[in-house]
């Protein structure tokens, strides 16, 4: 039986009195209201949480169709030269919401499944109701997922002994911390790169305005006002000043060729970032060629501009001679042989020591 049921038989029940007289007595319901109009209230809460889950989906989804389309609209109305940037932009908004709203819909998704289970195994009434809230919530980074833990914990606080009440505490919250620190962090990795106090203000402040649907919407436009105002040159400090925390060189880079080649936009930027970190031509060339090496193996395949970047290492080298012989012996842009696999990892590990000296 559930928690709630129990405990109106053990605590709150007459002999010969009723459920409307029992919940009255228990001072769950007022003395002019009964039982059919505080299940018609929960039947709206209910109902009402199921329609905010379908308005989000809704809104997410056209949230990622309109980010698509921004660029196009940029570059016809800022025409001359800037295609580059545009379609730099485009990819980067694509890149960053459809990663935030896939990682975010499965982690969210899992997050409440367990928790759910939990919630049923301890006999927390309305569990699924808390499950679809914890995935509804999960949207909102950092509070999101802690916020709804609230409901089924205030109800295992009044109705729970305390040692099952610890455990099942225990296990809600490890599930967040299971689900939020590890899994989407491997996942996703720093997809959002965001400050969280920022996050929490923006949050908090949408909240305000248009209720939970707002925090969770919030979240991708934030993401893509960021991206726009990184790769416009004049508002860049305040995109940085928005960020988690400022990007060290390696990290730019990887970003950068993350998709096998450098554009002109990319590399103008990574030569300013360079400049502003006092790193000099010798120490990027190595690590450039370091990355794309890493990343050639990763994907298995080698692509032109990987080669150019990796050649350029390879001249700083202490020994560019014997390196260079062999990489134009055994390496070809396309997919890797096996020969090239081990090549490239032993000129990775040679390239990171020359890095170190």
């Amino acid at each position: 039986m559930p928690v709630i049921g129990q405990s109106l038989l053990d605590s709150g029940a007459t002999e010969n009195g009723t459920i409307d007289e029992d919940l009255t007595n228990m001072g769950v319901l007022s003395d002019d209201s009964g039982i059919q109009d505080a299940m018609s209230s929960l039947l709206a809460s209910v109902g009402s949480l199921f329609i905010m889950g379908i308005t989000v989906l809704f809104f997410l989804l056209f949230i990622i169709f309109e980010a698509s389309l921004l660029p196009g609209r940029i570059e016809r109305a800022y025409p001359g030269g800037a295609s580059e940037r545009v379609h730099m932009i485009r990819d980067q908004i694509e890149a960053s919401v459809n990663t935030y709203v896939v990682v975010k819909t499965g982690v969210g998704f899992g997050t409440g499944v367990c928790a759910g289970l939990v919630m049923l195994f301890f006999g927390i009434d309305l569990w699924f109701t808390w499950a679809l809230l914890t995935f509804l919530l999960n949207y909102v980074p950092y509070i999101g997922s802690l916020l709804a833990t609230i409901p089924p914990l205030t109800l295992g606080f009044i109705l729970l002994d305390p040692t099952m009440l610890i455990v099942m505490s225990v296990l809600l919250l490890g599930n967040q911390q299971l689900w939020g620190n590890v899994i989407e962090t491997r996942w996703a990795g720093r997809a959002l790169d965001i400050s969280p106090v920022l996050l929490l203000v923006v949050t908090a402040f949408s909240f305000w305005v248009w209720g939970i649907v707002g925090m969770i919407l919030s979240i991708p436009l934030i993401v893509i006002l960021k991206i726009v105002l990184e790769n416009i040159e004049a508002t860049r400090p305040l995109a940085i000043l928005l960020s988690e925390r400022a990007p060290t060189l390696e990290e730019a880079w990887r970003e950068a060729i993350k998709d096998g080649r450098i554009t002109a936009y990319e590399e103008r930027m990574l030569r300013e970032l360079q400049d502003v970190l006092g790193y000099s031509d010798s120490q990027v060339k190595l690590i450039s060629a370091r990355i794309a090496a890493e990343y050639a193996l990763r994907r298995g395949r080698l692509s032109l501009d990987q080669i150019k970047l990796i050649r350029v290492g390879i001249s700083m080298m202490e020994q560019p001679r014997a390196w260079g012989a062999q990489f134009e012996d055994i390496v070809t842009e396309g997919k890797l042989s096996v020969m090239e696999r081990l090549f490239i990892g032993k000129l990775i590990f040679a390239l990171d020591d020359d890095e170190e000296e």
